[in-house]
């Protein structure tokens, strides 16, 4: 039986000791899908000091914004460190705005820093897996409703 290289996008490398998982390709195919292929790398998802809100702003195409934050959330299953990010532009996706698409572009720029990024699996050992979820009581500043987040590693015990 062959060994998977590709799947759904995924592309899959093999050692005997180790897995890895990632979507180059797909980063790749999005930075010229939103013309961010010659764009300077962004140093970070978001920044940290500006709250997302229903903002006061230019509607912008609400397919274009949905599709782009849909491709995201897809890359969020190998780029782990994208999930929060991707998950707070998310929240705009019916009246998305031009603050919206910024930050959702901004996401693609750091992507353009880091498009090899892998999720390594080692063969040897074994493995658990750890859940941690938090909750936001009434923490969003656009509607007032509580957030939750979880978030699960798999261990490695050598």
């Amino acid at each position: 039986m062959a060994k998977l290289k590709y799947f759904k996008r995924i592309e899959v490398t093999h050692s005997k000791k180790e897995i890895f998982t990632f979507q180059q390709k797909y980063v790749t195919d999005l930075l010229e899908e939103t013309c961010k292929a010659a764009c300077k790398p962004a140093s970070t998802l978001i920044d940290p000091s500006v709250k997302l809100r229903n903002a006061e702003d230019i509607a912008v195409d609400k397919e274009i914004y949905q599709r782009l934050v849909d491709k995201l959330i897809y890359l969020s299953h190998t780029r782990l460190a994208v999930a929060f990010a991707v998950g707070l532009v998310s929240q705009f996706m019916h009246q998305p705005k031009e603050i919206h698409l910024q930050d959702a572009l901004r996401i693609v720029q750091y992507l353009k820093g880091t498009p090899s990024r892998r999720i390594l699996f080692e063969l040897n050992g074994s493995m658990r897996l750890e859940a941690y979820t938090d909750a936001d009581c009434v923490g969003s500043i656009v509607d007032r409703r509580s957030t939750t987040s979880y978030c699960t590693f798999w261990v490695v015990i050598l």
